[in-house]
């Protein structure tokens, strides 16, 4: 238990919890998640297919992943995934969205909590 108190420490992290995760994923007008990905491979006409199914995040490590989710063009400048911890660098911003970034700490730890739940 000590080890992965660390690990989330190291991470910048906080214990995730799965439902609300779950229930972020889900929901349409905080994460949009689903306007972009699928939770399955096989996909569902309710959900996006842009981006990589999210059942294969579950090959990424936990701190992998929330630094996707938290900032992507770290990984691919040319993404055109929102970064979603991060307000550098972003043009054309509603003014009520200025300075803020779209999820708090506590809800991208619950995120990657649910994400590693998911089989590929």
């Amino acid at each position: 238990m000590r080890a992965l108190a660390a690990l989330l420490f190291v991470a910048g992290a906080h214990a995730g919890d799965v439902e609300r995760g779950r229930a972020l994923v889900a929901d349409r007008s905080t994460s949009l998640c689903l306007l972009c990905h699928s939770l399955t491979a096989a996909g569902d006409v309710n959900q996006g297919n842009l981006a990589p199914s999210l059942a294969s995040a579950a090959r990424l490590k936990p701190a992998e992943l929330r630094e996707r989710i938290a900032d992507m063009r770290r990984f691919n400048p040319a993404t055109v995934m929102p970064p979603f911890r991060s307000t550098e660098g972003l043009r054309d911003v509603a003014p009520a969205w200025r300075g803020r970034a779209v999820l708090t700490e506590q809800q991208l730890d619950d995120i990657v909590a649910y994400l590693g739940t998911l089989a590929p």
